[in-house]
């Protein structure tokens, strides 16, 4: 069986991603159970589990939309990581001019408000620039991937349609693609994770395994 990683990688996006996480510093979810400076991003040693798990099918842009969507990379998965707001001037300056006028005050010396606009048009404000973006414009605005629980519920109906599976969590998706394709779950080193493992305490280790998927 041919594996999606031996056929297709996002690696731009991941790129992206391990750059922001690892310029995390201290904040990196694996920094307080042991320091190791050979250590790799999470979000690549996830990418890397699931592209050798995922089947390729023959359908390589379907394949590569659900992969997105497993690590909320996809554009409704990036959304929901958005936890920051994107300032006015940005959004000010983001729209056409025709479209400034449904948003802002045209008399006002700067970028303010028109009266009476609502917090659901200023959500809906958000989402008309933020979609705009680029993609590493978009991760300024974004949490992690391993910040959020996972993906979403209309998500997983995607991911289970896709791939013939059941499960609603990272976990239950690597024990379901690893029963199929070995008979049993996998078991999964965390080398390329690193860190003392030695020095680790058995709760924290567990602690090291859950957060690699």
């Amino acid at each position: 069986m041919t594996t999606f990683i031996e056929t297709q990688f996002p690696v731009s996006k991941l790129s992206k991603e391990s750059y922001k996480e690892r310029k995390a510093n201290y904040s990196q979810t694996l920094t307080g159970l042991g320091k190791w400076w050979g250590r790799k991003p999470l979000i690549m040693v996830r990418a890397a589990i699931l592209g050798l798990l995922l089947p390729a099918s023959r359908d390589p842009k379907r394949d590569r939309e659900i992969f997105l969507m497993l690590l909320t990379m996809d554009p409704e998965g990036l959304w929901r990581r958005k936890t920051k707001a994107i300032p006015l001037a940005e959004l000010f300056a983001r729209l056409r001019p025709d479209e400034r006028a449904d948003w802002f005050d045209p008399n006002a010396p700067k970028p303010k408000y028109r009266p009476g606009t609502s917090g659901e048009d200023r959500a809906s404000l958000q989402r008309l620039v933020f979609e705009r973006m680029g993609y590493d414009e978009k991760l300024v605005y974004c949490d992690r991937p391993e910040q959020i629980k996972g993906p979403s519920e209309p998500a997983w109906d995607a991911i289970n349609t896709h791939l013939g599976t059941d499960a609603r969590s990272l976990p239950e998706l690597v024990r379901a693609l690893g029963e199929r394709r070995f008979g049993h779950v996998p078991r999964v080193g965390d080398a390329f994770c690193g860190g003392e493992v030695f020095r680790l305490k058995p709760r924290a280790s567990a602690a090291r395994r859950t957060a690699l998927i």
